[in-house]
């Protein structure tokens, strides 16, 4: 492999290592300096409504020219003129844009490019969205030749990988940011909650559900018999199920009989009992965080408990928007779908698209299923 391929392979697999390492998008802009002889390299974001120049990576920083660039010289940049005029993908190259007469007598290049010892700039417009642009830009020292259309198409390989590569990570964020959200709003909920894939392995749990993981499957073995469970006098902190909780959890991800919840009795050594509800999730399901296995939500309400409203599961735990929580609320009731649209005042048409979400969210197929599984939440309207 020659050292071309080498630069090129490190530069995108730091760019794809920086979805989750902000540190590893600034080795591959180093590695992006070193093919293009650059002694700075930097994503620069254009606000394109305060009209402002933001700094978000950047290669050999120097505060000192970040300062005197948004005290003063941003003001009279050449190149920002030209921001409007490009299209994603194209390359802002100052020597062919301004040419080297304009550059020699223009106080951008005069004062500030020679204060900081730079010669020349190129940039690439990476995206361009509503409100902001990204730009690659790229900076050569004082004694080396102005950037040429050359030296910009030897570079375009690595935009896509750019584009990709801060599509992803954006990505990313929100995927975490709503996980972050999820794990919140499970905690503000007064029972226990926890997702188990089908061979037994918790995925999540809310602070009320962990306590209950163990005490649900048991470190002996899945496989532990009703026998065995029924034996012996209890602790005052051990809990006996009606039913071996691994076979229940069988049955839930049984694919051949589906049943939208299933309860099981707890009861522990001081009299308390307690419900356990087991729910199968949809892989599109937001809590089904392994598409690849069938996964179950379980909700445990012990003693004391009040039971949680209607509109905070539907919303919590099954993330149905407030349209459809309306909806099912009416439907909940007893009545036929034409007498719900009317109630709330929307057309059957659009009764019928929230009502496929709901028992897409739910799991469920028909209104008498959506009950019963509210009924097993043990939740009130």
């Amino acid at each position: 492999m020659s050292d071309t391929q080498m630069q090129m392979h490190d530069t995108i697999r730091a760019l794809y290592e920086g979805i989750f390492d902000a540190d590893a998008w600034q080795r591959s802009l180093g590695a992006l300096c070193q093919v293009s002889d650059s002694v700075h390299a930097a994503l620069v974001v254009l606000d394109t409504v305060h009209e402002r120049v933001l700094v978000n990576q950047v290669v050999n920083p120097v505060p000192e020219e970040v300062a005197a660039y948004h005290e003063y010289y941003e003001a009279i940049d050449p190149a920002l003129p030209f921001a409007p005029r490009m299209s994603v993908g194209s390359w802002y190259i100052d020597s062919r844009e301004l040419g080297a007469h304009t550059m020699r007598h223009s106080p951008f290049y005069g004062e500030f490019f020679r204060q900081f010892r730079l010669s020349s700039l190129m940039a690439c417009l990476v995206e361009r969205k509503p409100h902001y642009e990204v730009f690659l830009s790229l900076q050569r020292a004082q004694g080396r030749d102005h950037y040429s259309p050359e030296d910009a198409r030897a570079l375009d390989w690595a935009i896509p990988h750019v584009r990709h590569a801060m599509a992803l990570r954006d990505r990313t964020h929100q995927v975490s940011a709503l996980a972050h959200a999820s794990a919140q709003m499970m905690e503000r909920l007064p029972f226990g909650v926890i997702v188990f894939r089908d061979d037994g392995k918790a995925l999540m749990a809310n602070s009320v559900g962990e306590a209950w993981v163990r005490r649900l499957l048991p470190a002996v073995s899945i496989e532990t018999s009703a026998a065995a469970l029924a034996s012996g006098p209890l602790r005052l902190d051990e809990w006996r199920l009606s039913r071996p909780f691994a076979e229940a959890l069988r049955a839930a991800c049984d694919p051949a009989n589906m049943q939208p919840a299933q309860a099981l009795r707890a009861v522990d050594g001081g009299g308390r009992q307690a419900q356990v509800i087991l729910i199968p999730l949809p892989p599109a399901h937001h809590l089904a965080m392994d598409w690849q296995r069938p996964s179950v939500m379980v909700a445990i309400h012990e003693p004391g408990i009040a039971p949680v409203t209607l509109p905070a599961v539907l919303r919590d735990l099954y993330g149905l928007t407030p349209a459809e929580t309306r909806l099912a609320m009416q439907l909940t009731s007893g009545i036929g779908l034409p007498e719900a649209c009317e109630l709330i005042g929307i057309r059957r048409e659009t009764g019928r698209t929230q009502l496929k979400a709901i028992f897409t969210k739910t799991a469920t197929g028909t209104q008498a299923q959506l009950a019963h599984l509210l009924t097993r939440l043990g939740v009130r309207p």
